[in-house]
Protein backbone atom coordinates (compact mmCIF):
# COMPACT_ATOMS: atom_id res chain seq x y z
CA UNK A 1 0.00 0.00 0.00
CA UNK A 2 3.12 2.54 0.92
CA UNK A 3 4.45 1.33 -2.43
CA UNK A 4 0.88 2.17 -4.35
CA UNK A 5 0.78 5.45 -2.59
CA UNK A 6 4.21 6.95 -3.32
CA UNK A 7 3.71 5.53 -7.20
CA UNK A 8 0.53 7.90 -7.12
CA UNK A 9 2.06 10.55 -5.36
CA UNK A 10 4.77 10.93 -7.76
CA UNK A 11 2.26 10.66 -10.47
CA UNK A 12 0.58 14.04 -9.29
CA UNK A 13 3.71 15.51 -8.97
CA UNK A 14 4.72 14.72 -12.69
CA UNK A 15 1.42 15.91 -13.88
CA UNK A 16 1.68 19.17 -12.08
CA UNK A 17 5.07 19.51 -13.50
CA UNK A 18 3.44 19.00 -16.81
CA UNK A 19 0.87 21.25 -16.71
CA UNK A 20 3.05 23.96 -15.07
CA UNK A 21 5.30 24.13 -18.01
CA UNK A 22 2.07 23.65 -20.52
CA UNK A 23 1.03 26.68 -19.04
CA UNK A 24 4.26 28.38 -19.31
CA UNK A 25 4.29 27.44 -22.88
CA UNK A 26 0.88 28.76 -23.63
CA UNK A 27 1.50 31.92 -22.24
CA UNK A 28 5.12 32.54 -23.82
CA UNK A 29 3.05 31.68 -27.11
CA UNK A 30 0.64 34.38 -26.38
CA UNK A 31 2.81 36.84 -25.63
CA UNK A 32 4.48 36.14 -28.98
CA UNK A 33 0.69 36.81 -30.45
CA UNK A 34 0.81 39.86 -28.66
CA UNK A 35 3.80 41.27 -29.90
CA UNK A 36 3.36 40.33 -33.30
CA UNK A 37 -0.24 41.84 -33.31
CA UNK A 38 1.37 44.88 -31.85
CA UNK A 39 3.82 45.04 -34.41
CA UNK A 40 1.39 44.49 -36.98
CA UNK A 41 -0.62 47.36 -35.71
CA UNK A 42 2.43 49.63 -35.77
CA UNK A 43 2.90 49.03 -39.53
CA UNK A 44 -0.46 49.32 -40.67
CA UNK A 45 -1.77 52.31 -42.15
CA UNK A 46 -4.22 54.80 -40.14
CA UNK A 47 -7.02 54.56 -42.84
CA UNK A 48 -10.08 52.85 -42.15
CA UNK A 49 -11.30 49.76 -44.46
CA UNK A 50 -15.10 50.49 -43.36
CA UNK A 51 -17.14 48.05 -41.37
CA UNK A 52 -17.92 48.41 -38.06
CA UNK A 53 -14.37 47.89 -36.99
CA UNK A 54 -13.36 51.21 -38.10
CA UNK A 55 -15.31 53.14 -35.64
CA UNK A 56 -13.71 50.75 -32.46
CA UNK A 57 -15.64 50.01 -29.66
CA UNK A 58 -18.54 51.41 -30.96
CA UNK A 59 -19.89 48.51 -32.70
CA UNK A 60 -23.74 47.39 -32.46
CA UNK A 61 -23.61 45.14 -30.26
CA UNK A 62 -25.01 41.35 -31.82
CA UNK A 63 -24.62 42.55 -35.16
CA UNK A 64 -21.59 40.34 -36.00
CA UNK A 65 -21.46 37.25 -37.66
CA UNK A 66 -20.03 34.18 -36.25
CA UNK A 67 -16.78 33.33 -38.16
CA UNK A 68 -18.21 29.58 -37.85
CA UNK A 69 -21.56 27.96 -36.17
CA UNK A 70 -20.46 26.06 -32.95
CA UNK A 71 -20.48 26.94 -29.35
CA UNK A 72 -18.58 29.07 -27.05
CA UNK A 73 -16.15 26.33 -25.64
CA UNK A 74 -13.61 28.63 -23.51
CA UNK A 75 -14.66 32.40 -22.50
CA UNK A 76 -12.65 35.53 -22.64
CA UNK A 77 -10.58 36.63 -19.94
CA UNK A 78 -8.96 35.45 -16.49
CA UNK A 79 -10.22 32.15 -15.21
CA UNK A 80 -9.15 28.73 -13.83
CA UNK A 81 -8.14 25.90 -16.01
CA UNK A 82 -9.06 22.58 -14.42
CA UNK A 83 -6.93 21.21 -17.26
CA UNK A 84 -3.76 22.56 -15.88
CA UNK A 85 -5.26 23.63 -12.08
CA UNK A 86 -3.74 27.11 -12.50
CA UNK A 87 -5.20 30.96 -13.82
CA UNK A 88 -4.95 31.35 -17.24
CA UNK A 89 -5.62 34.43 -19.34
CA UNK A 90 -8.03 34.08 -22.52
CA UNK A 91 -7.03 36.82 -25.04
CA UNK A 92 -9.98 35.52 -27.36
CA UNK A 93 -12.77 32.49 -27.08
CA UNK A 94 -12.77 28.52 -28.74
CA UNK A 95 -15.64 28.25 -30.60
CA UNK A 96 -16.75 24.66 -30.93
CA UNK A 97 -17.38 23.10 -34.35
CA UNK A 98 -17.17 20.18 -36.49
CA UNK A 99 -13.77 19.49 -38.25
CA UNK A 100 -13.35 20.50 -41.69
CA UNK A 101 -16.02 23.84 -41.11
CA UNK A 102 -15.00 26.43 -43.14
CA UNK A 103 -14.04 29.69 -41.29
CA UNK A 104 -15.35 32.85 -42.87
CA UNK A 105 -14.35 36.53 -42.15
CA UNK A 106 -16.30 38.10 -39.73
CA UNK A 107 -15.58 41.38 -41.54
CA UNK A 108 -13.85 43.14 -45.00
CA UNK A 109 -10.45 43.26 -44.53
CA UNK A 110 -6.58 42.94 -45.68
CA UNK A 111 -5.42 39.30 -44.54
CA UNK A 112 -2.12 40.38 -42.38
CA UNK A 113 -0.76 36.83 -41.33
CA UNK A 114 -1.45 33.77 -42.90
CA UNK A 115 0.62 31.08 -41.70
CA UNK A 116 1.50 28.40 -39.06
CA UNK A 117 2.05 29.88 -35.53
CA UNK A 118 3.56 28.29 -32.54
CA UNK A 119 0.90 27.68 -29.75
CA UNK A 120 -1.98 28.39 -31.70
CA UNK A 121 -1.69 26.15 -35.03
CA UNK A 122 -2.28 27.63 -38.67
CA UNK A 123 -3.69 31.22 -37.65
CA UNK A 124 -5.37 34.12 -40.60
CA UNK A 125 -4.90 37.72 -39.25
CA UNK A 126 -6.71 40.17 -40.65
CA UNK A 127 -6.75 43.87 -40.65
CA UNK A 128 -9.88 45.82 -40.55
CA UNK A 129 -8.37 49.35 -40.20
CA UNK A 130 -8.11 51.30 -37.34
CA UNK A 131 -5.95 49.48 -35.93
CA UNK A 132 -8.62 46.91 -35.31
CA UNK A 133 -7.98 43.15 -36.13
CA UNK A 134 -9.83 39.80 -36.03
CA UNK A 135 -7.42 36.21 -35.71
CA UNK A 136 -9.04 32.79 -36.46
CA UNK A 137 -6.20 30.20 -35.25
CA UNK A 138 -6.14 26.32 -35.03
CA UNK A 139 -7.31 25.78 -38.31
CA UNK A 140 -6.57 22.68 -40.45
CA UNK A 141 -5.68 24.72 -43.43
CA UNK A 142 -5.75 28.41 -44.81
CA UNK A 143 -7.43 29.21 -47.84
CA UNK A 144 -5.97 33.20 -48.07
CA UNK A 145 -2.57 34.25 -48.75
CA UNK A 146 -0.47 37.20 -46.93
CA UNK A 147 -1.68 40.64 -48.43
CA UNK A 148 -4.86 39.47 -50.26
CA UNK A 149 -8.48 41.23 -49.25
CA UNK A 150 -11.25 39.51 -48.11
CA UNK A 151 -14.63 40.34 -48.27
CA UNK A 152 -17.16 39.53 -45.25
CA UNK A 153 -18.33 36.34 -45.26
CA UNK A 154 -15.17 34.90 -46.98
CA UNK A 155 -14.05 32.06 -46.59
CA UNK A 156 -9.99 32.05 -44.66
CA UNK A 157 -9.74 28.43 -44.05
CA UNK A 158 -11.22 24.94 -42.43
CA UNK A 159 -11.58 24.57 -38.50
CA UNK A 160 -8.76 22.36 -37.20
CA UNK A 161 -8.08 21.06 -33.77
CA UNK A 162 -7.05 22.83 -30.58
CA UNK A 163 -4.04 21.61 -28.56
CA UNK A 164 -6.82 20.16 -26.06
CA UNK A 165 -7.83 17.80 -29.17
CA UNK A 166 -10.79 19.17 -29.54
CA UNK A 167 -12.30 20.45 -33.16
CA UNK A 168 -12.32 24.16 -32.61
CA UNK A 169 -11.90 27.89 -33.71
CA UNK A 170 -9.70 29.91 -31.79
CA UNK A 171 -10.88 33.59 -32.35
CA UNK A 172 -9.55 36.92 -31.36
CA UNK A 173 -10.65 40.78 -31.69
CA UNK A 174 -8.15 43.39 -30.98
CA UNK A 175 -8.81 47.11 -30.42
CA UNK A 176 -5.59 49.20 -30.53
CA UNK A 177 -3.79 46.49 -30.06
CA UNK A 178 -5.66 45.36 -27.19
CA UNK A 179 -8.04 42.10 -27.44
CA UNK A 180 -11.91 42.32 -26.62
CA UNK A 181 -14.40 40.09 -25.73
CA UNK A 182 -15.77 38.85 -29.04
CA UNK A 183 -18.88 37.59 -27.91
CA UNK A 184 -20.95 40.88 -26.88
CA UNK A 185 -20.51 41.27 -30.57
CA UNK A 186 -21.85 38.17 -32.15
CA UNK A 187 -25.38 38.01 -33.61
CA UNK A 188 -27.51 35.57 -31.55
CA UNK A 189 -27.59 31.85 -33.08
CA UNK A 190 -30.69 30.12 -33.23
CA UNK A 191 -30.79 27.28 -30.65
Amino acid sequence: TAAEQQRLLREVRERRELATQLVDELSAARDRLDRSVTALASGSSPGATGGPFARGLRVRPGGMAWPVPGRIESRFGRHPSSRFGTMVTRNGVDIGAEAGTAVTAVQSGTVAFADLFAGFGRVVILDHGARAYTLYGHLASIGVTKGAAVDAGAELGRVGTAPAGTPSLYFEVRIDGRPVDPVQWFKRQAP
